[in-house]
């Protein structure tokens, strides 16, 4: 049962690139990712051009995030210029806030290739492996002290969340059948539940329990993974309602995630918000192969529209 990595999408498009003043920052608004601040950089450095990606944070306790990052150049035919990254982040020897590169590609190609109406589309694809010394409050406790109001333990990865079978059962036809059915689960009081990711199952349980508050914009993902995979259409539902009315996640990914949980309302509603070319620009992923092709037609239609006027 595969589990939601802990991934994002920082994806700006910076304008007036052939002002660029060589030495000079230019940096993309601020967004906020499992509870950490990111931004890209660019900077003309000569004849290249630099790109990083920063993390803003201000700690004098020791903390560190593990991540792998791609940085890229997306064109509009499709063309991808892209680097990796592995440095950790953190504030001890040899970790640090930002990390990319000087000469990420000639200015020469930048101009040729990746510029239109002098913007540039760039994008950090990050997959964080590890964070340590970053916590999130638990809103709900299913530990040792509610175990008396539960008849099973569920445990994923060595930690057990004392919960209510028959509960479970009403919400999720999963549980339903692991926990009431002719399963061998069903006679036992502790059941594992393989590869699911503990934050990921405390974030789920709690909304499951009524605190929509654990959904936010880091949460949202793994949460509606294990919706998905437990069948639980009034935690789906919820996370829906947060991407469609609270959400800050680009146009892209929410049609990322509406495809991958078949998220029609939300869908809907991003297409309908579409109204300009930059705003197609934004929305449209780096392999339109994989994305929907209800969508894409969409997105043609839109621009074809746009460019007549």
């Amino acid at each position: 049962m595969p589990y939601v990595a802990k991934e994002f999408v920082l994806t700006s498009i910076f304008k007036n690139v052939s002002e660029m003043k060589e030495g000079i920052n230019t940096y993309s608004e601020i967004e906020e990712h499992f509870g950490v601040l990111w931004k890209l950089r660019m900077k003309r450095n000569g004849e290249s051009l630099g790109i990083s990606l920063h993390c803003l944070i201000d700690k004098t306790e020791k903390w560190r995030i593990e991540a792998e990052r791609y940085l890229k150049l997306i064109a509009a035919t499709g063309k991808v210029h892209s680097m990796s990254l592995t440095n950790p982040y953190g504030n001890s020897e040899g970790e640090g806030l930002a990390w990319g590169y000087q000469s990420f590609i000639p200015w020469n190609e930048l101009m040729k290739d990746y510029v239109i109406d002098d913007s540039v589309t760039v994008e950090a694809h990050v997959k964080i492996l590890k964070m340590t010394g970053i916590e999130k409050k638990r809103i709900r406790n299913f530990d040792e002290s509610t175990k008396e109001f539960s008849d099973v333990a569920l445990v994923v990865e060595n930690e057990k969340f004392y919960v209510s079978k028959l509960f479970l059962a009403r919400q999720s036809s999963y549980f339903k059948s692991l926990l009431l059915g002719n399963f061998a689960e069903a006679k036992q009081s502790e059941v594992t539940l393989s590869s699911a990711d503990s934050i990921d199952f405390q974030n789920y349980l709690e909304v499951l329990h009524g605190e929509s508050a654990a959904i936010d914009e880091d949460t949202v993902n793994g949460i509606l993974n294990l919706a998905d995979i437990y069948d639980t259409l009034t935690v789906g539902k919820q996370c829906e309602k947060f991407l469609m009315n609270e959400s800050v996640k680009s146009k892209k990914e929410k049609l990322e995630l509406a495809k991958k949980y078949n998220l029609k309302s939300l869908k809907n509603k991003c297409l309908s918000e579409i109204k300009t070319i930059d705003d197609i620009r934004s929305a449209v992923s780096g392999d339109m192969s994989q994305m929907d092709p209800s969508v894409v037609a969409s997105l043609i239609q839109k621009s074809i529209s746009y460019q007549s006027k």
